[in-house]
């Protein structure tokens, strides 16, 4: 039998309030706040749920929440572990090819390896040869030798401090590092020809470990690819085959071209003067006549790299003397008893063996030059029969050029005399 006041206004609004038992308020926790960027995988995200209600207008104890759901006291924290995003970027650093020499050792193209997820990660390094147009040029020929280094100082060149590797260990979240990848030059590689070559960057655990994907679970930290799959233009003319997306490498594309100089030798012959002839122009190679020797050393203009130039010896044939007064034939014709290494117009003065001159460059030093015949440091000489020629002292450090130096377009010649015995 129901109470005569049990349908009154105010009672049905409370029994109402109460069989709802849900006038209250609902609050959430978080155990874990997230730090600027993505939150680090193994970071434990913890929520507690707590209900504050009433029921027939009377407070009730607060409940909080569980995995498995509560119905009375503090309740406790659900939880989970954030999972590993797995991504990378690798860049070639110059935006431009490397340079270098024939049979070169040890030359250096730069890439940047940067961890863009959220786990720190080691990463496998693989340099190979590719055929490929790189930077507008095609692949013509394989380097070989490639070795690993962390770029230090980040000067994009192989320095003492600079560390070998043969991975990347323990590379942070968000963090970057400069690579150098190191390589030989084959000789006899022509000018302006290029060997292209790929770095693939590949993602390990922090202990070197391959990664795989897995079913995710609350309580477990499992990896995700997250790496897109992307296409770069290898500079102008050439494009990558493209990257498959979500496979945890990444790869990136350099090259070293050929900037060769291009060297010639030659050596020609004229008759100064003969004994019976003079400087007439009968003048023949007999005994008693002067011979001039030249030699000229050119780099092509159709080169792109300096050469420098070390020495260069001749050793005199047996039936020649040497003529340490590099006499000369221009002028007047000399007459028969002045075709002699006393006689005749002396080019250089008395005791100028040799004369050395320079073509098509813009070397601020005066030039010809002559030098005698003695052993001493002005770089030429004549040791017993051999003339022997050294190019950094005879041609020193002089504006822009280094001792020793022939750049494209320019020649260097050396001329000296000898008398047929």
């Amino acid at each position: 039998m129901k109470s005569p006041s049990s349908n009154s206004p105010n009672r049905l609004f409370r029994a109402g309030a109460a069989a709802l038992a849900l006038i209250g308020a609902l609050t959430i926790s978080a155990g874990a706040q997230a730090a600027p960027g993505e939150t680090s995988a193994g970071a434990t995200v913890s929520n507690l749920a707590t209900l504050s209600y009433s029921v027939g207008g009377t407070a009730q104890a607060n409940i909080g929440s569980t995995q498995a759901g509560n119905t009375s006291g503090a309740g406790t924290a659900t939880t989970f572990l954030v999972d590993s995003k797995v991504n990378l970027t690798l860049i070639e650093r110059s935006t431009s090819f490397t340079s270098v020499a024939p049979g070169a050792l040890n030359q250096v193209t730069a890439f940047t390896l940067t961890n863009t997820g959220n786990d720190t990660h080691d990463y496998s390094l693989t340099a190979a040869n590719v055929t490929a147009t790189v930077f507008g040029l095609a692949d013509t020929f394989d380097v070989a030798n490639f070795e690993y280094y962390i770029d230090v100082n980040n000067d994009q060149l192989l320095d003492v401090g600079d560390t070998s590797i043969t991975a990347v260990n323990d590379l942070a979240r968000d963090a970057s590092i400069n690579l150098l990848v190191v390589a030989d030059i084959p000789a006899a590689q022509g000018n302006g020809t290029q060997a292209a070559i790929s770095l693939t960057a590949v993602a390990l655990t922090s202990a070197g470990a391959a990664l795989t994907e897995a079913v995710n679970t609350q309580g477990g930290v499992e990896y995700v690819f997250a790496d897109a799959a992307t296409t770069s233009t290898l500079g102008t003319g050439g494009t990558d085959p493209g990257q498959t997306a979500r496979d945890r490498t990444a790869v990136a594309y350099d090259a070293y071209r050929v900037a060769a100089a291009i060297i010639s030798v030659s050596k020609t012959t004229a008759v100064v003067c003969d004994p019976f002839n003079g400087s007439g122009a009968n003048r023949a190679n007999i005994p008693g006549a002067i011979v001039r020797w030249t030699v000229t050393v050119s780099n092509s203009a159709s080169a792109s790299a300096s050469a420098t130039l070390t020495q260069v010896t001749d050793a005199l044939n047996t039936n020649t003397t040497f003529d340490p007064n590099l006499v000369t034939g221009a002028g007047a014709p000399a007459t028969a008893t002045s075709c002699t290494s006393a006689g005749g117009a002396q080019e250089g003065g008395s005791g100028s063996g040799f004369k050395l001159d320079v073509t098509g460059d813009t070397r601020p030093g005066t030039y010809p030059k002559f030098f005698s015949t003695a052993n001493d440091t002005d770089g030429a000489d004549l040791n017993g029969t051999t003339v022997e020629i050294d190019y950094g002292p005879a041609m020193p450090n002089e504006g822009t050029y280094s001792a020793g130096e022939l750049k494209p377009g320019e020649s260097v010649i050396v001329y000296f005399n000898v008398t047929i015995n």
